[in-house]
């Protein structure tokens, strides 16, 4: 697949104190994760920053990264993102990191599940769980621990308050992933458990110093 132009010259230099950026976040739909980085990008208030964030359709890893790169062939951000997971489809998942990198697009992937990165919010641990389904009941529970779910309530992906519950521990989550990269280094996207959604949090967070 040959679409043109790749994004490095976009690149924004660390020495540039008064930028107006551009980033692209691209999810797999109106949910979990773009319900978060939406909660995310309402409390950072970024005016220096417009953070565009947009579902993709197509059920896939690929089809996440294809639409990122097609938004930006229509308006060129200075940094894009797609936000995906293994989603036990490991010959799409591969393919997705490949062809992210090749358009130099960066891959904030999650295995088996975004929802691994909620777990963290809670706990440490180097489970290598298998899908979404196995990591649930831990989630859950942890979850129930932790007083983000009450007795008895359940994981919702679809609830819109799961960033501000989560925010408390927002900081415990990223030690525990800065952790986990350390102790099981991820440099090809593939190792499980794993994730990488604090390297963007972290990216939009520095967006501030430009404030």
């Amino acid at each position: 697949m040959s679409r043109g132009k790749s994004t490095n010259h976009l690149k924004r230099s660390s020495g540039n104190k008064n930028p107006r950026g551009y980033f692209l976040i691209v999810v797999e739909g109106e949910q979990t994760e773009y319900n978060y980085f939406e909660s995310l990008k309402r409390e950072l208030k970024l005016s220096t920053t417009d953070v565009k964030i947009v579902p993709a359709y197509g059920g896939d890893p690929l089809e996440i990264v294809t639409t990122a790169y097609d938004l930006y062939q229509q308006q060129q951000y200075d940094q894009v993102f797609c936000i995906f997971d293994d989603d036990n489809k490991p010959d799409k998942y591969k393919q997705a990191l490949s062809t992210a990198k090749k358009y130099n697009v960066e891959s904030i992937t999650s295995i088996p599940c975004f929802e691994f990165w909620f777990l963290l919010h809670c706990c440490y641990t180097t489970s290598p769980f298998s899908s979404y389904k196995e990591l649930r009941p831990k989630l859950e529970s942890e979850m129930r621990k932790e007083g983000i779910l009450q007795k008895g309530e359940t994981y919702n992906k679809s609830d819109r308050l799961l960033y501000e519950k989560l925010k408390p521990n927002q900081e415990k989550a990223i030690i525990h992933a800065i952790k986990l990269e350390n102790n099981h280094p991820n440099e090809d996207g593939c190792t499980k458990p794993s994730t990488r959604v604090h390297i963007l949090i972290d990216k939009l967070q520095k967006q501030k110093n430009f404030e």
